[in-house]
């Protein structure tokens, strides 16, 4: 009979336990907790409340979770900050579950000090201000590791928010943190933000400092899906094809962004230069004669067109320089005589109006000089040479 007794006793113990764990979290206890500052005690009712079957799919549950772990990811209290090294995630995330459980918001506020509710969006705003503020203090005082730090988790607060990330991109490219400039502007334009700097910006370090130029016409192309009537894009895309040397795509490029502005200057020089550099050297002048014809006094345009036509004169006599001695080689060298006059008399204008657009230029001084000596004009000549002096 003792026996049975105790069998009894020991199933009524079972069964106390039993309903002992199955008790309902209490999460108003939860948030007076965090209120008080007791944010261990306040933790550890959250904690057990978001895996309890009563209380998992509360939106309030969720609520009080993100507040709570809020205060610990902000907390000055060195010992209740360790209570959680992930805080800003898990806040984040309980916010972020609260809404998806209660999308209006209805019951996810609690009563501030004049008894007026607070919203959970108005608390997500405090929580994004304290990470925002903390990242202008830092930016103004030149800590841009910091300032960067804290844009980014203002941003993780409200993801939705473009400010923080562009500001984040911002003080990562004054303080030369290029990887994080060039993510931060990415994402800021992934989220939203349109501003045609940002593109810019990105593309300016891309080619200047981490000198790579392919990721920086695939960026180019990006920009254009959004801009794609945008001169400076258009004229960077042009260069970065140049500078990998895809000739054939450039040129097809200029001629599509002359169509577009046929009064450029800077795109008839452009090509000019490109077909210079691939041996089309009548396509060459033809480019150089248009941008001048436009703008008369551009110094490139003119001086390229001149060192043209100057090589073509010297390319003359440098084939007269390799003749033998020979009866024969002497009567060609004869006979290219007025071949090279005829080529420096076309040259001579060209660089007189290279020295009127800038007198102090060295190149056009020694060139005048040495057209002038080769043409017998000797009182020009002394001019100059006067100059190199």
């Amino acid at each position: 009979m003792r026996m049975k007794r105790t069998y009894l006793l020991a199933m009524a113990m079972i069964i106390a336990f039993a309903g002992y764990a199955q008790k309902k979290p209490k999460i108003n206890q939860a948030n007076s907790a965090r209120e008080k500052g007791e944010l261990a005690e306040a933790k550890s009712i959250i904690d057990e409340a978001i895996v309890h079957e009563k209380t998992k799919d509360d939106a309030k549950t969720w609520y009080y979770r993100g507040l709570i772990y809020a205060t610990i990811d902000t907390t000055s209290n060195a010992e209740m900050a360790a209570l959680s090294d992930k805080a800003m995630e898990e806040a984040v995330a309980a916010f972020a579950k609260a809404k998806e459980l209660d999308p209006d918001e209805k019951g996810l506020y609690i009563t501030g000090d004049m008894g007026i509710p607070v919203l959970m969006s108005q608390q997500i705003g405090e929580y994004y201000n304290y990470y925002y503020n903390q990242a202008v203090a830092a930016f103004q005082s030149d800590q841009h590791e910091e300032a960067v730090e804290n844009f980014e988790n203002a941003w993780k607060i409200m993801p939705e928010d473009t400010s923080a990330i562009v500001n984040a991109a911002y003080a990562a490219h004054n303080g030369e943190l290029w990887d994080a400039a060039l993510n931060n502007y990415a994402k800021a334009i992934e989220i939203g933000a349109s501003d045609i700097n940002l593109y810019y910006n990105r593309l300016n370090i891309l080619v200047s400092s981490k000198k790579d130029n392919e990721a920086a016409l695939e960026w180019v192309d990006t920009a254009l899906e959004v801009f794609p009537t945008d001169g400076a894009l258009i004229k960077n895309r042009i260069n970065l094809l140049i500078q990998l040397e895809k000739v054939e795509e450039a040129k097809t490029d200029l001629k599509k962004a002359i169509e577009s502005e046929p009064e450029n200057t800077d795109l008839y020089f452009t090509l000019g230069i490109l077909l210079d550099e691939t041996g089309d050297l009548e396509g060459s002048k033809e480019a150089y004669k248009k941008a001048i014809a436009i703008t008369p006094n551009h110094f490139e345009s003119n001086y390229n067109y001149g060192v043209i036509l100057i090589n073509e004169a010297n390319e003359i006599i440098k084939e007269v320089n390799n003749l033998g001695m020979s009866k024969a080689d002497q009567k060609k060298a004869d006979e290219m005589q007025p071949k090279i006059k005829e080529k420096l008399k076309e040259a001579l204008p060209q660089w007189e109006k290279i020295y009127e657009i800038k007198p102090d230029e060295t190149a056009a001084i020694e060139t005048l000089a040495y057209i002038y000596n080769q043409l017998g004009m000797k009182e020009k000549y002394n001019e100059m040479a006067e100059k190199l002096d």
